[in-house]
C-alpha cells in the first residue's frame, strides 16, 4: 500500500483505552484555511492578496485591502467518500458515504479611511469553518486473528475485580475472555488465534472546527499592510464505532458472534492570534508574511463502551454489558505556523486577476498535550509524559505549498487553485493534493461566488492492535472529499 507508514495506521487505530494521545495532538492541529467560496476556488492561497473575509484566517493583513465596508454569508455542501476494504480479502471493498449541509462562513468587515498617512483601517468580525471531520467508513473481511485476543492482551495480570471499565472488563463480563487458572492471564474462545474470522466495523464521525475570530488590519502609504487577529475556535468529535465478528458457517466451536461497540464525544474550546503584513513592492508585486500562535485548547471527552457475545456451552448463550459514563478532561495546544506569500496582481483592458503563492511552515512536534492539568494522579503525568514523548519521537515539520490564481473580465471572475500539504508524521512521505475551481460575478454593491474543491488520499487503519503484527487486521482506506460553497456578499 503506497505512501502509508505504520504511524498513519497507529493515528488511525482504534482508540479504545479512550486515552488521549498522539492521535488527539494531530487531529487538533491540523487545519484548512477556508471560509468564503472565492478562497476555496483558489485553494486557499491568499496570503498575499486581499480584500476576501478569509485572509483572516491566513494572513489578517489582507484585511487592509477593503475600501467599503462587507458582510458574508457561505453555506456550503461536503461530502465524503470512502472506499475501505482489509489486505486479506481486497476484492470485498465496501463503499460509504457522508453528506452534510453546513455554515462555512459569516463575517461582517468595518472599512474606513482615517487618512493623513494610514489609507485605511478596518476592523473584522466573523466565523469561519476551519476544519472539517465528518466521514463514515464500512469494513468487511475476513482476517487471521480475533479482537478477544486484543482484550485478554489488555487483561492480563491483572485481577477481574481491578479490569479497566472499558474495555476488559466488558470482554469478561459477558465472557469473551474469562480466567479458568484464576492466575490472572486469561483465554478466549479462540485456541487456533491465526484462524481466518469474518470481521466487520461501521465507523461514523463528525465534527469539526468553528473558530470565531475579531481582527484589525491597516494600510499604511498604500505599500504596507499590518494586521492581527485574535481567534476562538470551537472544537467537537463525535465518533460512533460497532466493530462485530460472526461464525455464520460454525468452524469455530463454542464462538458464535460478537459485538464491541465504542462511543465518543469530544468538545473543546481555546484561543490563539494570527499577525501578518503584506508590503507591495512596486504597485503589482506583494510580499507577505504571517506567524499563526498555537491553538491553547481545553477538551471535555465523554465516552462509553458496550459489548454482546454469544456463545455455545452446552446451549446457546449471550450475554451483554454496557459501561458506565466516562469523562475525562485535558489541554493540548497545537504547534506555531509560519506562512510566506508572493503575489502578483495584473490587468491589462478588460482583464484583471492576480497569481499567488503560499508557502506554510509548520513543525508539529511543538504540540503538546497535557492530560494532568486537571488531575493529581501521577499516573496521569506520566502519561502525559509519554504522550509528549511520542510527539517529539514520531512527528516532524511540514512544508505546505498553495498556488491559486483569479481571472476577471468585467463582472465574472474565474478561478483555480492547488495545494500540496505534508502528513504530520516524521516517516511518512504522503501528500494530501486539493484542486480547486471557483466562478463569481461582481456588482457595486452585491456579489456571488461559487467554489469547489477535490481531495482524495488513501489511509492505512487497524480496527485493533495486538503483540503480533501479523494478526493486526490492516485495512486500505481510499478517501475521495469534496467541498462545495457559495458566498453571498453586499457592500455598504
Amino acid at each position: 500500500m503506497k505512501n502509508i507508514s505504520l504511524f498513519i495506521v497507529l493515528l488511525l487505530s482504534m482508540g479504545q483505552s479512550f486515552g488521549q494521545n498522539i492521535t488527539d495532538v494531530v487531529r487538533w492541529s491540523t487545519f484548512d484555511p477556508v471560509g468564503t467560496a472565492r478562497t476555496l476556488g483558489v485553494g486557499s492561497s491568499f496570503g498575499a492578496m486581499g480584500g476576501d473575509f478569509s485572509v483572516i484566517n491566513i494572513n489578517p493583513a489582507g484585511i487592509a485591502d477593503y475600501r467599503v465596508s462587507e458582510f458574508t454569508l457561505t453555506p456550503s455542501l461536503r461530502t465524503n467518500k470512502s472506499s475501505a476494504f482489509f489486505d486479506a480479502e481486497a476484492s470485498n471493498n465496501n463503499v460509504a458515504k457522508k453528506t452534510n449541509f453546513g455554515l462555512d462562513n459569516i463575517g461582517f468587515v468595518f472599512a474606513r479611511n482615517p487618512g493623513s498617512n494610514w489609507t485605511s483601517s478596518n476592523f473584522a468580525i466573523g466565523y469561519s469553518r476551519i476544519a472539517d471531520l465528518q466521514r463514515n467508513i464500512s469494513l468487511t473481511g475476513n482476517t487471521k486473528g480475533s479482537i478477544t485476543t486484543y482484550f485478554a492482551e489488555q487483561a492480563n495480570g491483572i485481577s477481574p475485580d481491578d479490569l479497566d471499565e472499558f474495555i476488559a472488563y466488558p470482554a469478561y463480563n459477558t465472557g469473551a475472555i474469562f480466567d479458568f487458572d484464576n492466575d490472572n492471564f486469561y483465554e478466549t474462545d479462540f485456541q487456533e488465534p491465526d484462524l481466518n474470522v469474518k470481521k466487520n466495523q461501521e465507523i461514523s464521525q463528525s465534527g469539526g472546527i468553528n473558530e470565531l475570530t475579531l481582527g484589525w488590519a491597516g494600510e499604511y502609504k498604500h505599500r504596507m499592510n499590518m494586521g492581527f487577529a485574535i481567534g476562538i475556535p470551537f472544537s467537537s468529535f463525535e465518533e460512533l464505532k460497532t466493530y462485530s465478528e460472526s461464525d455464520p458457517d460454525d468452524e469455530i466451536a463454542l464462538f458464535k458472534s460478537l459485538e464491541y461497540t465504542e462511543r465518543l464525544n469530544t468538545s473543546g474550546v481555546g484561543i490563539n492570534f494570527k499577525a501578518g503584513f503584506t508590503y507591495k513592492i512596486i504597485p503589482s508585486v506583494r510580499l507577505a508574511g504571517a506567524i499563526h500562535s498555537p491553538s491553547w485548547y481545553r477538551f471535555t471527552d465523554d465516552y462509553s463502551t458496550s459489548m454482546v457475545y454469544s456463545f455455545v456451552d452446552d446451549s446457546p448463550k449471550t450475554f451483554s454489558y454496557d459501561s458506565e459514563e466516562g469523562t475525562f478532561d485535558y489541554r493540548i495546544s497545537s504547534p506555531w505556523r509560519a506562512l510566506g506569500s508572493l503575489g502578483k496582481t495584473f490587468r491589462a483592458g478588460d482583464i484583471v486577476g492576480f497569481v499567488n503563492v503560499d508557502v506554510e511552515y509548520v513543525d508539529y512536534t511543538n504540540a503538546s498535550y497535557n492530560g494532568a492539568a486537571y488531575s493529581v494522579d501521577p499516573e496521569e503525568q506520566a502519561y502525559t509524559n509519554e504522550v509528549n514523548k511520542d510527539i517529539i519521537a514520531k512527528l516532524g515539520s511540514a512544508t505546505n505549498v498553495r498556488l491559486g490564481t483569479e481571472l476577471g473580465h468585467k463582472n465574472l471572475r474565474l478561478r483555480a487553485g492547488y495545494s500540496w500539504e505534508r502528513t504530520a508524521f516524521n516517516a511518512d512521505d504522503f501528500f494530501n493534493n486539493k484542486l480547486s475551481f471557483g466562478i463569481g460575478f461582481r456588482e457595486d454593491d452585491f456579489f456571488i461566488d461559487l467554489g469547489f474543491r477535490s481531495s482524495k488520499y488513501a489511509e492505512g487503519y487497524n480496527p485493533y492492535v495486538v503483540l503480533d503484527p501479523s494478526l493486526d487486521p490492516l485495512a486500505n482506506i481510499n478517501s475521495h472529499k469534496t467541498r462545495m460553497a457559495i458566498t453571498l456578499g453586499f457592500k455598504f
